[in-house]
């Protein structure tokens, strides 16, 4: 994890040698912002509102044990594995609706509020016969409120900056969502993380005539265990982008993304309950968290006349380039985001 940040902070200060253009860095272009999914990635002058709607969809199928492909018979139970019961795969929507305003040239304040949609196919025994059977279950609502403030720490007159982010995300998604039986559903199906999170991040930009760059290194640290027992594994991010500028009004984006999370610290009664009776690794603690890097590829329009000047659209698919699960977890298909931005 070092040696990445490392070698992020050292593209980004490579980066920052090329030939900057004149004046300050500015948002009014194309690739004035980083890619969709990369957030708190930007500052507003004092006075000025934004506002964002983002929608992200995450596919996941077949089994990964560490960074191994495994199959689902050879984890059944029936056939010498650990498990009577497996995900086969799962699907991820979720809505974003953020709001950021400068209360000054240094403070900018930025609130985010999500709403998912999870559903997961799996494949479990029953009876004595240990017949393979297929279920699925779903959940969804408002997941955790997230409150950031970003502060200015340095600009210059080539096109450049940097900022810190400070924020804390507030346990608002319910980590009680039961199936259709009643029954309460594993730790990857809940929807928030049940505990006050510190979430600190620092952020570079660039800007050349026709380019535009930037890396942020951030996390989420968590406060204490939630209200059944456990925390969430702490998370370190590391993002590289750079984008070119194709038209006043295009620009095409190119992304690095590092992220890893340990495992789940405790355990939730009744999950551990229904692991006794059917076990499985999403009721498994140590079946949570993971080693993820992906690559992503954006389009980016900015609106620079008319009756919607100034609104932002944009879309970004990525796929995965590494990925090393803790215990057995689903795999990583790709990921969809499509995005619209709007400041006045």
């Amino acid at each position: 994890m070092k040696k990445l940040t490392t070698k992020l902070l050292l593209l980004a200060t490579t980066a920052s040698t090329l030939n900057a253009h004149e004046g300050p860095w500015t948002a009014v272009r194309p690739d004035g912002h980083a890619p969709i999914t990369v957030m708190g990635d930007h500052m507003h002058a004092m006075g000025e509102w934004m506002l964002s709607y983002r929608f992200m969809s995450m596919d996941m199928e077949g089994l990964l044990r560490g960074s191994d492909n495994v199959s689902t018979n050879s984890m059944l139970t029936k056939n010498g594995g650990d498990y009577a019961m497996l995900p086969e795969k799962m699907s991820m929507n979720m809505h974003m609706l953020g709001t950021m305003y400068a209360v000054s040239d240094k403070w900018t304040l930025m609130a985010m509020l999500n709403y998912l949609d999870n559903d997961m196919d799996m494949n479990m025994e029953m009876g004595v016969m240990k017949m393979v059977m297929k279920s699925s279950v779903e959940s969804s609502g408002f997941g955790d409120i997230k409150f950031s403030g970003l502060y200015d720490l340095a600009s210059w007159d080539n096109g450049q900056r940097i900022h810190f982010n400070v924020g804390i995300s507030v346990p608002t998604g319910s980590i009680d969502e039961k199936a259709s039986d009643g029954k309460i559903l594993g730790y990857g199906m809940q929807l928030g993380s049940g505990t006050w999170d510190f979430l600190p991040a620092i952020t570079f930009l660039g800007q050349t005539d026709n380019y535009s760059w930037g890396a942020q290194v951030g996390g989420a640290l968590r406060m204490g265990d939630n209200d059944r027992g456990y925390s969430l594994g702490n998370r370190f991010d590391a993002i590289l982008w750079g984008a070119r500028k194709l038209t006043d009004s295009f620009s095409l984006s190119a992304k690095f993304d590092y992220a890893t999370q340990g495992e789940i610290d405790g355990k939730d009664a009744d999950i551990s309950a229904r692991n006794m009776m059917m076990k499985s690794p999403g009721f498994d603690p140590a079946s949570q968290g993971r080693d993820l890097s992906t690559f992503g590829l954006g389009l980016n329009y900015y609106c620079r006349n008319g009756t919607f000047k100034g609104h932002r659209l944009a879309v970004e698919w990525e796929t995965p380039m590494s990925e090393d699960v803790n215990g057995v977890q689903l795999e990583m298909d790709s990921i969809w985001s499509l995005g619209w931005q709007y400041a006045w």
